[in-house]
């Protein structure tokens, strides 16, 4: 399948397992130049020899605190000066832990929101300028299906998903 990604340049947050590892893995085998990062530096690394190994793709991979923004910034600046610019960020994080409304206090939630919220704004936010260089690009966000419907046990991850997805309509 030729979705015209040949040479595009993708960063994808959370890729060294899952859903992050997939869509990286896809999109390289599209023809993608791709960065990967997540805080695990030798799975992350990995998982880059891995994809780069199987499709010939010229992958980065980094370890990264998407949660802290200065990690970022260095990240998406590593990225645009390696490959030329950014057309396709995907944002992914793991969920913070399970639990009832009761269960948590406020450093939770705190922590909740900068994962899966702050991390995804920290992303885009640095990924933009580079998107505008080149004419646009496409950002991705992968959530949870809790967005369209709670599941139970997952208050933190219910509420905080639902603004990242907030973010991405308003964007779009």
């Amino acid at each position: 399948m030729d979705l015209g990604l040949k040479d595009k340049v993708a960063i994808v947050a959370g890729a060294s397992k899952g859903l992050g590892y997939a869509v990286a893995l896809g999109l390289a085998r599209e023809g993608a130049k791709v960065a990967i990062c997540s805080r695990d530096r030798e799975r992350i690394e990995a998982a880059g020899a891995n994809i780069a190994q199987q499709t010939g793709a010229d992958v980065f991979a980094a370890a990264v605190d998407v949660t802290q923004r200065e990690d970022v910034t260095r990240f998406v600046r590593q990225v645009a000066d390696r490959f030329g610019g950014i057309d396709i960020l995907v944002t992914n994080a793991g969920g913070p832990p399970s639990g009832g409304f009761d269960d948590f206090n406020e450093q939770d939630w705190r922590n909740a929101v900068e994962l899966n919220f702050m991390s995804a704004l920290h992303m885009i936010y640095n990924c933009v300028p580079f998107m505008r260089q080149r004419g646009g690009g496409r950002i991705i966000t992968i959530t949870s299906s809790a967005v369209k419907e709670p599941i139970d046990g997952l208050t933190l991850s219910n509420t905080v998903r639902l603004a990242v997805v907030g973010l991405t309509k308003t964007l779009s």
